[in-house]
């Protein structure tokens, strides 16, 4: 503390760390991530270095699911139409719509200070329509979808992204200069 006070260095509580690493993608061990989620179904495959021919337990198993693709993708929600002065806050564990259809349900959520708006992260699902079962879950498929997460009953529209919305942390936006085109990757 002593050296990072010419830094301005402080202290700050768990919710605002906790906003951080949800409005810059970083999923939590435990919450948003577990022994059963893989580098392939959160967006971490960059992490992992199959074509180095390395041998390690579950190397099999991700290169088959890299063939045959994942089930369920962790992504990044932007609540757009939510008041955070008078509907309730998004915790976890909410519903997300994709297309009107359940999808899956968020893992974490938090109130963004940058994009003055809530993030939630969630694992999105394919299920059949036809059927009920999962198939494979695309980034196309991802990017084609129209979200809602419902809190408490209530739907609210909000724009999926794959990656983190890094080109919005560059300088400080506020949530009215930030085109909605911005949030989806157009």
């Amino acid at each position: 503390m002593s050296v990072g006070q010419k830094y301005g260095i402080r202290n700050a509580g768990y919710y605002a760390l906790r906003s951080l690493r949800i409005e810059k993608f970083f999923a939590f061990w435990g919450q948003d991530l577990n022994t059963l989620t893989t580098p392939l179904e959160c967006g971490r495959e960059s992490r992992v270095k199959l074509e180095k021919g390395m041998d390690f337990i579950g190397r099999d198993a991700l290169l088959q699911q890299k063939q045959n693709g994942v089930y369920k993708r962790l992504t990044m929600f932007i609540l757009d139409d939510h008041d955070t002065d008078l509907d309730l806050w998004p915790w976890w564990g909410e519903p997300i719509y994709r297309n009107g259809q359940y999808a899956g349900k968020t893992t974490s959520s938090a109130y963004s200070y940058t994009l003055e708006r809530h993030v939630c992260l969630g694992f999105v699902h394919n299920f059949s329509e036809d059927t009920g079962e999962e198939q494979v879950v695309t980034t196309d498929f991802i990017n084609r979808g129209e979200y809602e997460i419902d809190i408490a009953g209530h739907r609210f529209q909000a724009k999926a992204k794959l990656y983190p919305v890094t080109s919005l942390f560059t300088h400080k936006r506020r949530k009215d200069d930030v085109e909605l085109s911005d949030l989806h990757g157009k």
